[in-house]
């Protein structure tokens, strides 16, 4: 099963904490099942806080595969070799980018390039503005910066003018 990521996990790091949050409700779930087997007193039912994007991973999951111990490590390890096997895209913009532009840009790449990409974001100022996007061995530079230095022939000409 190919599972669908939320736009919110757009980078290897936030696939990483994505993981890091169902290891420990895998952890929190296995020990409560043992627990349950051996009729402790003691159960536990509150669970770790996951992520809407968490919770939408083990929603989807769920939908297919039964919910024990071995199925959650599964899908723990079907994400880590997604971190280690995906392709990575790097969007570098002028500025840092919100959470709403990383999630655009994002569904846009998963949509138009591949649905399982990744998407790492940088910022550098001296872009000026646009982006600069690397994928694999391509560049491709849409910045400002890259707009004017390959326009400073015309410059003089345009101070003329004005």
């Amino acid at each position: 099963m190919k599972l669908k990521l939320n736009e919110a996990v757009s980078s290897p790091n936030d696939l990483r904490g994505l993981i890091s949050e169902l290891g420990d409700y895998a952890k929190w779930y296995g020990q409560n099942a043992i627990k349950k087997q051996v009729h402790a007193k003691h159960i536990s039912h509150e669970q770790p806080e996951l992520s809407p994007a968490a919770k939408a991973i083990l929603q989807e999951w769920a939908s297919e595969h039964p919910v024990t111990r071995a199925s959650l490590d599964e899908l723990i390890q079907s994400l880590e070799r997604h971190v280690k096997d995906a392709r990575v895209m790097t969007i570098t913009l002028a500025a840092p980018a919100t959470t709403g532009i990383k999630k655009q840009l994002t569904a846009w790449c998963r949509d138009n390039v591949a649905p399982d990409v990744l998407v790492r974001f940088e910022f550098n100022q001296t872009l000026l503005g646009g982006m600069v996007v690397r994928f694999g061995s391509h560049i491709y530079d849409w910045s400002l910066r890259r707009q004017i230095l390959d326009g400073r022939t015309k410059f003089p000409e345009v101070l003329r003018n004005v």
